[in-house]
């Protein structure tokens, strides 16, 4: 059974490692787009503008459509952010779809039409709350605690290393 969860854990972690360094490629390489991972780009709730469906540290995940309806959740570019909220209307002007967008805890639409390419995917799936352990790692307490304990594993590993030397020393030296 141990042999097992230390597979799976293996798997996950390798997955986990996987993707960050593939998304880290991906964010230097392409700067101005955010980073996608087999057309699937992620990103943290930091609001409760879309409770109860969607909570403040949720991760969620999008991908690229041409298929938004009314109804659908899509994550969007605004200003300096990106949103997450539920079209509710879809409006033609001049020919170009755009996209009137609602927090389904706000009481009034977004002030502004969202235009087809600020759209950055339709909602596909969410992991609850790992965001917050993301948020809390990114943190200054957070980047302390991991710190904290890569340099005790390091100095624990060596003060293992060394320690097992001695005694392989002091087993030669009784022969």
């Amino acid at each position: 059974m141990k042999k097992i969860v230390k597979i799976v854990f293996g798997i996950i972690f390798g997955f986990i490692t996987f993707y960050s360094v593939f998304i880290l490629i991906e964010r230097l390489i392409v700067k101005e787009e955010t980073p996608s991972f087999f057309g699937y780009k992620n990103f943290i709730v930091l609001t409760g503008s879309m409770n109860p469906f969607l909570q403040e540290g949720d991760i969620i995940f999008v991908k690229k459509t041409n298929d938004i309806k009314e109804g659908d959740i899509v994550a969007f570019r605004f200003e300096d952010a990106i949103i997450t909220h539920r079209v509710v209307e879809i409006v033609s002007e001049d020919g170009n779809k755009m996209y009137q967008t609602k927090g389904d805890a706000n009481n009034d639409r977004d002030p502004e039409l969202i235009e087809e390419d600020k759209i950055e995917g339709e909602y596909q799936f969410k992991i609850p709350k790992i965001g917050n352990v993301i948020l809390f790692l990114r943190s200054p307490f957070g980047t302390f605690i991991i710190l904290f304990i890569l340099v005790s594993g390091f100095l624990w590993i060596n003060i293992d290393i060394f320690n097992r030397r001695e005694l392989v020393k002091g087993e030669v030296g009784h022969e």
